[in-house]
This record gives structure tokens, sequence and C-alpha cells, in this order.
């Protein structure tokens, strides 16, 4: 599986300069400025570079070799975004080039190595990196190549296998030592061992060690130093971090991964508008790259600033209206947010629509689903709602919003069975159980909502609501209250809704009412006669009662032996 590795954000490549007699040679000063537009995340101005070069001297395969992994590296910073088969075809034509144009350049077979080897195609990976080895020097066989130029080509061997996160640790760290053998100054060395370290196995303080010395050989290396401030970033030294980014900038106050670096750094540690000025710096610095004015645009919905997040990805779109799909999904997420939901609707059906299975989350479809919600749709609603529910089952919430939107759609058992499993997956508390026999309740399924409220009873003895819709249960499997289902139900609530009378008087007058009539039903005159007269007395005006008494007095022997003796 093709695996880039991204947890301390770098390019794909790295070259150190190449001095001869302590002078840079104009070619050399020429493919170092490129080389520092990558380095800078100026991939566009890069490209350019490069080609220049290239028709400046089409001989030199090295321009190809490097023009293609400025393209891989424009991949490495947004892998999950990026289409990476674009980029690739474009880095294979370079690399492809530059063989063309000189075969004896190894790096190009390097390239061409490299993509195979993050397209999962081990043997062309093989055949090529075969093919850049045969240049280095063998048995009483000499090198065509310079010392410098052969542990270049060994650390990016290395750095090859670094990438997709090989953890073939003897054939990646013998690389490195081949390398060191022959050019031990050379920081390059370390800089790609630091990122195998921390990488692959997660060494903090192995990376922290290759990321200082690859500095000690390169003295005014600011991706030395940003490495560092990464890595400390990451064990949450923040101090450590911020003076690491600091000394970078100090060094080259234009070098833009460091303000990159100093707004997710300050994102972290709370303070959004330091975080928004180093991002707008980096933005400012890359305002001709598509990838910074994708990360400005990510800060800025990070830091709930959806308009200026909109204005941002409009002007990305304005650029490339194609590339990016997962734009139309950060747009639909700022629009919702906005409350500006057809447009959200738009922006989330155009992402779905293009964006392969693998690629939609469940964070999409929860917002798909909100948004159909908010555009009078609940029925879509419910249906995205229950997708990003079966790919993140542990975000039970997810079905909290399901069964409310069941519970509003008048689909009580749909609702009840998914409060059921939201009980299935956490244990549940009183609330989802008492949800979930309302639920039943409504859907007059009578032995689930009995069971769900008999649950909260002995979970939460005084919870008076419970005691009351198990009453009404028991009432209505009962229709005409001959036995006396919900009597012992109705005699329980009153224990309990009389604890608070004022609060429960509906509740209160409810159960009066239905013994009243129980003991109507069952001739039980003189005890029914007991239940209205409590109705009369806290609601003097039920008409209902007063009938129910004139009615019933005349039939109860205890109130006509009364009515006699007053005579």
């Amino acid at each position: 599986m093709l695996r880039v590795t991204g947890i301390i954000r770098k390019s794909f490549i790295g070259v150190s300069m190449l001095v001869f007699g302590g002078v840079v040679s104009a070619q050399v000063q020429d493919l170092n400025s490129a080389l520092n537009m990558t380095y800078q995340e100026q991939f566009e101005a890069a490209d350019n570079a490069f080609s220049a070069l290239s028709a400046k001297e089409p001989a030199n395969g090295k321009y190809f070799y490097y023009s293609g992994e400025n393209q891989l590296a424009s991949y490495a910073i947004d892998p999950t975004n990026i289409p990476f088969e674009n980029i690739a075809k474009k880095a294979v034509e370079r690399f492809n080039k530059g063989i063309a144009a000189n075969p004896n350049e190894p790096l190009n077979y390097v390239g061409l190595g490299k993509v195979a080897l993050m397209q999962n195609n081990k043997t062309v990976a093989d055949e090529n990196f075969a093919k850049a080895q045969s240049f280095l020097p063998a048995k009483k066989v000499k090198s065509p190549l310079t010392k410098p130029d052969q542990a270049t080509l060994l650390v990016r061997l290395a750095e090859a296998y670094v990438t997709v996160g090989s953890k073939d640790s003897a054939l990646v760290l013998g690389y490195l030592r081949r390398a060191e053998s022959i050019d031990n100054k050379n920081p390059e060395i370390y800089l790609v061992r630091g990122d195998y370290w921390i990488d692959v196995f997660n060494n903090g303080s192995r990376a922290a060690e290759n990321y200082k010395r690859s500095q000690d050989f390169s003295p005014n290396s600011t991706r030395a130093r940003v490495r560092l401030g990464q890595l400390y970033t990451r064990i949450r030294s923040y101090q450590d971090a911020l003076g690491y980014y600091q000394e970078a900038l100090t060094i080259d106050p234009s070098f833009a991964p460091a303000y990159l670096e100093l707004g997710f750094l300050y994102a972290k540690t709370n303070q959004p508008e330091e975080s928004k000025k180093n991002f707008k710096k980096y933005l400012d610095l890359s305002s001709s790259n598509i990838a910074a004015k994708r990360r400005y645009a990510n800060m800025l919905i990070q830091t709930e600033d959806y308009q200026g997040a909109i204005g941002q990805i409009k002007q990305i779109l304005a650029m490339d209206s194609t590339t990016y799909n997962d734009l139309n999904r950060a747009l639909a997420y700022s629009y919702f947010e906005e409350k500006q939901y057809a447009q959200a609707k738009y922006y989330i059906s155009k992402f779905i629509a293009n964006a392969p299975a693998e690629k939609i989350t469940s964070k999409d479809y929860a917002y798909d689903g909100r948004i159909m919600v908010k555009n009078g749709q609940d029925s879509l609603g419910i249906i995205s709602l229950t997708k990003a529910f079966a790919l993140d089952s542990a975000n039970i919430d997810l079905l909290s919003e399901i069964a409310t939107l069941y519970t509003k759609n008048k689909k009580a058992q749909n609702a009840g069975d998914t409060y059921k499993l939201k009980i299935k997956l956490t244990n549940g508390g009183v609330n989802d159980y008492y949800k979930m026999g309302r639920a039943y309740f409504d859907a007059k399924n009578w032995t689930e909502a009995d069971s769900a409220f008999a649950k909260v009873n002995r979970m939460s003895v005084d919870f008076e609501p419970a005691y009351l819709f198990r009453a009404r249960v028991y009432s209505n499997m009962d229709p005409d209250t001959k036995e006396g289902l919900a009597k012992p139900f109705y005699e329980k609530l009153l224990e309990k809704a009389n604890l608070d009378a004022t609060k429960y008087s509906k509740d209160i007058l409810e159960a009066y009412n239905y013994l009243g009539y129980y003991y109507l039903v069952n001739k039980n005159y003189c005890e029914s006669i007991s239940y209205w007269d409590k109705i009369v007395t806290l609601d003097p005006t039920n008409e209902n009662a007063a009938s129910a008494l004139k009615d019933l007095k005349p039939r109860c022997p205890e109130f006509k032996s009364a009515n006699q003796k007053s005579q």
C-alpha cells in the first residue's frame, strides 16, 4: 500500500550544494535557486526555473530529475487530496526526458524507481534502482561519478524508501552509511536519516540527533531547523519548537515553510490571531502556490473564519476548477456554518458526485445529512447520517440525530430502534432509555415501551415521567379499563408526583381521572367519588369531574346515608 510519510511535513527532495575548491559554480547557483523554490513550496515557479535550466543545458539530466522531484514534492504536502496519478505522470515524463537527454545520469533512474515504489510496483522499482546503482564503483570498476555525486545518489535511493515508509532498515540505513563513508559532511545524509527515524520508527531522539548533525555541516540550513521545530512541536515542547522556527527565519526571513509551521504551532497553543498572521505570511510568500492557498483556507476553517475561507477557496477555483474536488467539500462545510444552506447543498452534492467512494468520509456524510435537513429533505438527511454512522460507529451522537429526525417525521418505530442500538453500543443512560420508551410508546409498541420505562424506574427511582408513561402504556393495553392494568402504575405515579405536586399537577389530575373512572367501571362508586372530589379540589372548573360527582353521589350508599342523616 502506498504510504507517503507525513508526520513531519517536508519536501520530498533535498540536495546539498556542490562546492568545488570553495567556489560555487554558476550552474550550481542556478540549480540551487530552483531547488530553493521547491523548498519554499513555490512549485509552479520551480517548475518554470527547471524548464529554463534545461533549455540552456539540454544535455544536463540533473535538471530533469529535480524537475520531476519538484512534482512529487507538490504532492507530498497534501497527499490526501491531490490526485497522485496526475502528479506521477508528470514526474515520470521529466525523468524519461532526463534519460533521453543523458542516459548516463543515474538520478533519473532513481526517480523512476521511486514513482514505481509509490505505485506498489516493486519489480519496476528494483529494475530502475539496479540501473542507477550500476553507476557506482564496484570491484575493479571505477565509477564515472564524482564522490559527491555518488553520495547524493545513495542518499536519493535511501530517501525513496523513506518516502514509502519502508521498514527495511538494513537497506535504508545501509545506503546512508555507504554515502557517509564517501562524503561524511553531506548534510542531506543526516536529514534523510532523521526523517527515517521519526517517520518510520517514531524515534524522536535519533531523529533530533541526525537533524542537529545536518545542521552542524550546514550551519545556515533553514530546513534542518524547521525539521527540529516540527519534531519538538510533535512532542509538545512548544517553546523549543518556537526557537527553531525563529532561528530559521533569522537565517532567511523569506523561508515560507517556517511561517507555515509557526501557524500550526500557534493554532495548537490556542493563539488564533498569531496563527492566522503566520499563515497569511506563508501565503504572501507563496502567492502563486495553490497548495499555500489551500492550507490558508483550511486554517481559516479551523479558526471558524468561514467567510474568509469561502473567499480563499473561490480564488483557488478561479485558478483551477477541476483538480481539487475536496474544495467543494470545504465550501459546503463553510456555507453550512454560515447558514447558507442552499449553497452548502450545491457544493456537498458536487463533492460527493465527483469523489471516489473511498474518499468520502463519515464527516462528509454527516454534513450532507445536516445540510439536507436544513433544506427540508429530512428523508435524505437520515440516509446520509446513517451512512456517516456506518463509517464511524464510534460517533454515537449520530444515532441521536437520526433518532430525533425519525421522531420528527413520525417514524416512531425507527426512532425507538435507533435508540435501542445506541443503548446497545453504550449501555445507555436514563435519558436514552426514556427517549426509547417514548418512541416505542408513540409507535404503540407497548412491550418495548414498558421495558424501557421499567428500566428508567430502576435506574432513577424518582424520575416521575417514566411512571406516567408506564401507566399510560398499561392504560392503552386495557382500553376499557375493566382490568385496571394501569391502576398500580398510576398509584405509583401519585406517590412520586406528590413529592412536587405543583410541578406535576397535570399528571396528578390524569391519575385521579384514571382511578376515578376505573372505580366507576367496576361499580365502586364511593371510591370513584373520592377521586373526582380530589380533581375538583385541584381544578374547581373541571366539568367532567363535576358531572361525575353529580351522577355518582346518589349511587354511593355512604353518601346517601350521610345525606339522609343531614336531613
